[in-house]
């Protein structure tokens, strides 16, 4: 199989090939019920990659979607990736490892916004004036396509106009078409409220206007905001007229990251009790991966091995890579973990390998 480079919204490419799929490719995942997990974290405190593909590789885990993040669009500036332009070569890494989930059948999507303010002012994407908005939006919209996302993840946390927020769907939908993957990150809380809290306009209303163009919603039930320690909430938000199908139930994944998690033995009673009561739901989402208990920073994959034997046991991918796909993601690990070290610890020792054996997933 011949490499293929990347082509990027500054009119240059990535040095290190990406290769289309790997040799074999996994059947379709189902879609229901979905396990989504947010990818922020991409580097160790000593600048090497932390690869994704253990969630690919290691058994019993049926990942549904991957969420990159998080996307910055900054005032007066171009669009980030956490802190740094998303062609950078801390990422490529990233963008090599997310090529081989998206054929493992995992949807790989962006996340734009979150807690950093910036995305959603009026002076950017919230923005009245058509030409502001579009020049914000097209970067945004290069970045999706240069870099095959198969969807975005909308997590609005500053307040934005409904008009602002319908808008942005709309021209999500019209520019990628039926296909490409529109989420929301609300607190759970924001689907009882008519002013949505923190993103300010109303969720009901939004789902009214343009809900057949948003797949599903990644519910935020923890911080105060929301709790899975029972039923309870999740059922009031259905009792609002939400359809179950439709509310991923957000947990952190680990105690490290926030307030209100949820220990594995208790969320797989409050799940089961909600899916005996409607048949099935969204799904579970986890914020973040790197650290995810009870594997934590060695072994973080181990939550969603324990998240696919409380929601889908009996969907594991398969996978295999070809000789030259491994070789080039050891390229790209190498090119990242350069500049993750001389970027967070210059004087520490970097060149122990990479977390996963590119070559032993060779087959053929």
């Amino acid at each position: 199989m011949k490499p293929t480079f990347l082509p990027l919204i500054f009119g240059t490419f990535l040095a290190v090939p990406l290769f289309a799929a790997p040799v074999r490719q996994s059947p379709e995942i189902p879609d229901l019920p979905r396990l989504v997990l947010y990818y922020q974290t991409t580097h160790d405190p000593f600048g090497r990659p932390i690869s994704i593909l253990p969630l690919v590789t290691e058994k019993h885990i049926a990942l549904t979607h991957l969420i990159v993040c998080s996307f910055h669009i900054n005032y007066g500036g171009i669009v980030h990736l956490n802190d740094h332009p998303p062609q950078s070569p801390l990422f490529y890494t990233l963008w090599n490892e997310t090529r081989v989930m998206q054929a493992a059948g995992v949807k790989v999507m962006g996340m734009v916004g979150g807690a950093t303010p910036g995305a959603f002012t009026r002076s950017t994407l919230d923005s009245a004036d058509v030409q502001t908005f579009d020049g914000y939006y097209s970067q945004l919209r290069n970045v999706i396509a240069a870099y095959r996302l198969d969807g975005l993840d909308i997590d609005v946390e500053q307040r934005m106009s409904q008009k602002g927020i319908t808008r942005l769907v709309r021209r999500l939908r019209q520019d990628f078409g039926p296909d490409f993957i529109i989420t929301q990150a609300p607190a759970a809380s924001a689907l009882l409220r008519s002013d949505g809290a923190l993103s300010g306009f109303s969720y009901q209303q939004l789902e009214n206007e343009v809900g057949a163009d948003i797949a599903f919603y990644n519910t935020q039930f923890y911080n105060g905001l929301g709790s899975m320690v029972g039923a309870d909430t999740f059922e009031s938000i259905v009792d609002a007229g939400w359809p179950p199908t439709k509310i991923v139930a957000g947990q952190l994944t680990s105690p490290a990251n926030g307030g209100g998690f949820v220990p594995h033995e208790q969320l797989n009673k409050t799940i089961t009790e909600l899916r005996d009561r409607y048949g099935e739901i969204g799904g579970i989402m986890g914020w973040e991966y790197f650290n995810s208990a009870p594997g934590g920073r060695a072994r973080p994959w181990e939550w969603a091995q324990i998240m696919t034997a409380i929601l889908r046991p009996n969907s594991v991918p398969v996978l295999t890579v070809s000789d030259a796909t491994a070789r080039s993601l050891l390229q790209a690990w190498k090119a990242s973990t350069f500049s993750g070290a001389a970027e967070n610890q210059p004087d520490r020792e970097t060149n122990s390998g990479p977390s996963v054996d590119y070559m032993a997933m060779v087959v053929g």
